[in-house]
């Protein structure tokens, strides 16, 4: 669902695309070189870099298609070189992702557009509060912390009220269209569906629509402190009377 979101919106005045990151696999790569557009990528693991090469040869697509092994920070592009600025959860690699959407603002022409999806800590309030409640709550409260341990990066993610100051941050240099916090489940149920058999994918991407649904109600409330992604559409403007601090 993602991936349609950002392909109808990068369908009026976008050509040249930068995405940065290919934890999604090159999906959103392929996706965008597929509908006609010139995509850069740019990501410092190049056996991952191979691999989605090799995705967008099979697509006929790799001719509109430019690989960089290479950090963003320290790879620099042209001044308003490109139309949009897509970022699937590499954000969360960065200690100040801030920074890094100001240099990405930069390399975005007047009207460009920045797409964000940056990977949130959940707020453990809940859980404390059913903790003090029930004894498998405290067996299940040291295993999410033994988990969190073992995951790479994990301390990396932005909290809530972090993540909150981030917003406030890109709203600085650029003009949020469109913002929400998403939960795990549908995201989950949608990638699993897209790798079953094309048979019974039509069948099993049913229930997804209807949790995230829910989701969507249920983020609104109190649940919201248990968001795992901040996602952001964003505009670069300019000659509107605002002082952007780029």
């Amino acid at each position: 669902e993602i991936i349609k979101e950002l392909l109808e919106w990068a369908a009026e005045g976008v050509r040249r695309v930068l995405v940065v990151g290919l934890e999604d696999r090159g999906n959103i790569a392929i996706s965008l070189a597929s509908s006609g557009l010139f995509v850069t990528v740019v990501d410092p693991d190049e056996s991952l870099i191979e691999y989605v090469t090799g995705l967008a040869e099979k697509e006929n697509c790799s001719i509109r298609m430019n690989f960089y092994a290479s950090d963003y920070m320290k790879r620099e592009f042209s001044s308003s070189g490109f139309d949009m600025a897509v970022f699937f959860s590499a954000l969360s690699r960065y200690n100040e992702p801030e920074v890094v959407v100001k240099k990405a603002t930069r390399e975005l022409r007047a009207g460009g557009k920045l797409f964000a999806r940056i990977r949130v800590r959940p707020s453990m309030g809940l859980l404390s509060r059913v903790q003090s409640r029930f004894s498998f709550a405290d067996r299940l409260a040291g295993r999410v912390v033994e988990l969190s341990r073992r995951v790479p990066g994990v301390e990396g993610y932005l909290s809530i009220p972090e993540s909150k100051a981030f917003l406030d941050a890109v709203s600085n240099v650029l003009k949020v269209e469109k913002k929400r916090h998403e939960h795990f489940i549908a995201p989950g149920l949608g990638w699993i569906a897209a790798g079953l058999p094309s048979i019974v994918r039509a069948a099993a991407l049913k229930p997804v629509d209807a949790v995230a649904r829910v989701e969507a109600a249920a983020m609104r409330g109190p649940l919201k402190d248990l968001a795992t992604y901040l996602v952001i559409f964003a505009t670069k403007e300019l000659g509107l009377g605002k002082a952007f601090r780029v």
